[in-house]
């Protein structure tokens, strides 16, 4: 097992530190690799997130720190950042990987490249309060609705690509929200709907002690994966998805998602 490798910043512009480091400096700047910049989230239960340390914790950044013991040859440095933030830190080339819960979409498929491993299933369903009324099962059910969708997501996107084939459809409101102002916004009425999978329902209903529903079959069907821009090395991205794979295969991640997500969510 290395030893103080891992090193985390809270935010782009926080102080690196090494965790553990106190009592073995000598040792972690012999066992350091080449460094990697990893962007994630920071705001983001439960995947990626400030836990109450201010240390970066979560569903993906669990899978990064067993992915970063399987790789002697680096020392992986993450960067916590809101969605798109870390996108853009990507796309720059600020960041060498990043681990948000990524689907699939062409837009990202054109800047940056996919990990081979999916580390978790995203199928996405429209998520409402009952309370105020109204049940949603399809985007046509939401003609004349509000919808919440966080800037720059997949959410986003597939909200998108129905307007433009159904104009005026439904109204998309964009925002940056946490997981309390989303059950707000919906709890309330001030939108009428957002996209998001099962296992963030849940979260929401278990956190907030709310009763929000989904529709009965997902709009989406699509797996999370890791992003690496277009400039990182060959060499790091096939002992990264080679990594991850074993993994998945030895029952870690399924664990992890057990822990963090409260079931099993790991693509069969």
């Amino acid at each position: 097992m290395k030893k103080s490798r891992w090193v985390t910043s809270g935010v782009i512009t926080a102080a690196l530190f090494v965790l553990g480091a106190c009592g073995n400096n000598s040792a972690a700047t012999e066992e350091k690799g080449t460094e990697i910049k990893i962007g994630t989230g920071n705001d983001a239960l439960p995947f990626a997130y400030l836990n109450e340390n201010g240390e970066l914790d979560g569903y993906d950044v669990a899978i990064l720190k067993a992915i970063d013991e399987k790789l002697p040859d680096y020392t992986f440095v993450l960067e916590g950042a809101d969605f798109s933030t870390t996108l853009s830190n990507l796309e720059s080339k600020k960041v060498d990987i990043a681990a948000y819960e990524y689907e699939i979409n062409d837009e990202r498929q054109e800047k940056f490249i996919y990990g081979d491993v999916g580390y978790s299933v995203w199928d996405t369903y429209i998520i409402f309060d009952p309370a105020n009324g109204s049940t949603y099962n399809t985007f046509d059910d939401l003609a004349g609705k509000k919808i919440y969708v966080t800037t720059a997501t997949n959410q986003a996107v597939m909200a998108e690509n129905y307007l433009s084939e159904h104009p005026d459809a439904f109204e998309l409101v964009y925002g940056e929200y946490n997981n309390e102002q989303i059950v707000q916004a919906l709890t309330s009425g001030v939108v009428d709907a957002t996209l998001s999978p099962q296992y963030q329902l849940d979260n929401w209903n278990n956190s907030f002690n709310t009763s929000l529903e989904r529709g009965n079959e997902p709009v989406h069907n699509s797996n999370a994966f890791l992003l690496f821009n277009k400039k990182t090395d060959e060499k790091l991205i096939e002992a990264v998805n080679t990594g991850l794979q074993e993994l998945i295969d030895d029952g870690t991640v399924k664990k992890l998602s057990e822990q963090y997500l409260k079931g099993d969510y790991v693509p069969k």
